[in-house]
Parts: C-alpha cells; structure tokens; sequence
C-alpha cells in the first residue's frame, strides 16, 4: 500500500496544490494581523547591562503587512492553477520567512508558527512543481489529432512488397 501523492491526486483529477495555498494564505493572514497589530503598538523596551533601550519596529511591521498581503495573495492565485503563480507563490513565501527570521526576537512564537506554515507550503509547492514537470504528454483529444509516434516494435512496418521491405 503506497501513500497518496502528487501523482495519485493528479491521475484523480485534482490538479491544484490547495493544501499548499491554504497554507500559505492562512501564514499571510497571520503575518497581515499580527503585523497590523504591531504598527499600532508602542516600541519595545530592551533590557541590556548598559541600560533600558526602546526599539520601534514600526517600519519593519510595515514591511511585514505588505509581504503578508502578498503571501495571501499568492496562496489564493494559486487556487485559480495558472502556470506562473507557483514560482510567485514560493518568492513569496520565502520573502515571508526571510521578514519573519528578522522579527524573530519580538514575536518568537508566532513567528516560529508562521515560518513552519511557509515552509510546509514551498515544499508542498516544490513537490507540486517537480509532478508536473515530470508530467507524460496529455492523451489525443479534441484540441489534438493523434498521439506522438514512438519508434520501436509497437509502430508498424512498411507496407508488403515495398522496397524498404527486407527480405
């Protein structure tokens, strides 16, 4: 017994990483909320051996609002299963994780919740990716008249009694 993958999900007809945008949208939500929050918030008071010291991260909160609204974004872009929206949706996350390393000291928790939630996503997306790169060509269809030809054993020969026939 094999767990289901990529693949089986694909043969199935679910052609969407939609674990992976749900992922990344909820982290983006998260990281939008709590970065909201922290541009309201007074400055933070560090305790050193010199003295008290207040850090204000308002210009860093910013910067995290819009790189959640991006990440949320792009995990809903990627519902809509559009080619380019992979590679933006894992720049994305991966800018969210960069941003939330930075921010690490003053929201640990959060920042330790969102940073596994976008990177779960860019794996899912990665596995996601390399599926579909590995993907067969598509069956004949309507928009396709025959499958490719392969040579070999399985194609059929020249015709009896033409020249190329050996014998």
């Amino acid at each position: 017994m094999g767990s289901a993958g990529v693949g089986d999900a694909r043969a199935a007809g679910h052609g969407r990483p939609l674990l992976a945008a749900g992922l990344l949208t909820g982290a983006g939500l998260v990281d939008v909320l709590s970065a909201w929050a922290h541009t309201a918030r007074d400055a933070f008071a560090v305790e050193t051996a010199q003295g008290v010291y207040r850090v204000d991260i308002t210009g860093w909160a910013w910067l995290h609002v819009a790189i959640g609204a991006a990440a949320t974004l792009a995990g809903l872009l990627v519902l809509t299963g559009r080619p380019g929206t992979v590679p933006l949706a894992i720049c994305c996350a991966v800018l969210a994780v960069a941003v939330e390393l930075a921010l690490l000291p003053y929201a640990p928790i959060r920042a330790v919740l969102v940073v596994a939630l976008d990177l779960a996503a860019v794996r899912l997306l990665l596995r996601y990716r390399r599926a579909v790169r590995g993907r067969t060509p598509a069956p004949p269809g309507p928009d396709r008249l025959s499958a490719p030809r392969r040579p070999g054993r399985s194609s059929p020969g020249p015709p009896p009694g033409s020249p190329t026939t050996p014998g």
